[in-house]
């Protein structure tokens, strides 16, 4: 196992901190304190190397967000923490992407839903064997569940470097159980020591086709029994590092069709529904698009461009385009909306670059 120094170095290196303003600000530029610090970034890099140097976690007060009939507890960091959270990631990001399993998605750069989806529709409409059942399941409370002590000892088997290590601790320890919700760290470190139960899904278990996003995962095979067994050996690792899966878990017979009519179970994963000749959204986020879309007509603002883009996204791994002509077509130029953001890119690159030019003559 190849251990990491000197990832303290790279915390506080001012190319390392500037990506972070730069990642951090994204979205909320205009703001006076954000555009301070973004329209300032050389002279502030000394501070947030001081800030990391002397950061001691304080407890701050939960909120509760709802999404849908859900409800999540987050905890908001200031935005001199959202910097020192990315200074972290970029430190820790390559670390963590190294011997990472192909299929794990959610909150990692370039693995999204989409693919996830593109992967799950080759499995199921080019090996019908191999995916005759699936096995879903996914982590009871799984952020709040993570334990400090193992994660850190996890962490430590990699990292050994003290002042990183006490920086990462303080981070960690912001929130009394789990991973805070809201910080940019938790999910990289969440997906991270997952890595160990991807390992041994396809390793130790041998599952053919098995994707994670978080802590959702589905496994196609080919024998329902081979399934059940797969799910008690993974309950086990699971409660070895400290997590529990929930109790809802299923082993389905997969779709098919028998004279033109749906037999069998579809699967419900990641907001798309999959069926063995068609892949569909989720009815609720379809109906939240048409709806976004048709607000689109009052608000153009730039963030409401890029949330387009993002639906369309989703769209493209869909068969829907029935929905698309009917709810969104209507009401949304895709054409223009690309144009506008590209645009938009440009002028924020052009004007950063002239501030850069200003400062150093």
């Amino acid at each position: 196992m190849k251990s990491y120094n000197h990832l303290w170095e790279i915390v506080i290196s001012p190319d390392n901190i500037r990506k972070a303003i730069c990642k951090a600000s994204l979205g909320k530029r205009e703001r006076k304190t954000v555009k301070e610090v973004y329209e300032n970034i050389e002279t502030e890099i000394p501070k947030f190397q001081r800030f990391a140097e002397n950061y001691r976690h304080r407890n701050k007060a939960p909120k509760i967000i709802k999404e849908g009939k859900k409800e999540r507890t987050i905890i908001v960091p200031s935005f001199k923490e959202q910097v020192m959270h990315h200074m972290i990631v970029g430190a820790l990001q390559p670390i963590i992407l190294k011997g990472m399993y192909e299929h794990s998605h959610g909150s990692i750069p370039n693995r999204g839903p989409a693919l996830a989806a593109r992967y799950i529709k080759k499995w199921i409409r080019k090996d019908q064997k191999n995916t005759k059942y699936f096995l879903k399941m996914d982590i009871r409370h799984f952020f709040a569940s993570i334990p400090h002590d193992m994660l850190k000892g996890f962490i430590a088997r990699y990292v050994h470097d003290p002042k990183f290590m006490r920086l990462i601790g303080e981070v960690i320890d912001c929130s009394e159980r789990g991973l805070p919700l809201g910080f940019h760290t938790s999910h990289w470190l969440a997906n991270w020591y997952l890595k160990p139960l991807d390992t041994f899904i396809k390793q130790e278990l041998g599952a053919v086709h098995y994707v994670r996003y978080m802590d959702d995962m589905v496994i196609f095979g080919s024998n329902k029994k081979e399934l059940h067994k797969m799910q008690k050996k993974i309950s086990g690792f699971l409660n070895g590092i400290g997590l529990e899966m929930k109790s809802n878990w299923q082993v389905c017979r997969f779709h098919r069709t028998a004279n033109g009519k749906d037999k069998y179970r579809f699967l419900d994963f990641m907001g798309f529904r999959f069926y063995r000749n068609r892949t569909v959204l989720r009815k609720n986020i379809m109906l939240r698009m048409t709806r976004r879309a048709r607000r689109f007509t009052k608000h153009r603002g730039i963030y409401s461009c890029r949330k387009m883009i993002a639906a369309l996204g989703w769209l493209n791994q869909t068969d829907t385009y029935g929905m698309y002509i009917k709810w969104m077509k209507p009401y949304i130029n895709f054409r223009a909306i690309k144009r506008k953001i590209s645009r938009y890119d440009k002028r924020a690159r052009k004007e950063k670059l002239c501030g850069t030019k200003q400062k150093a003559g």
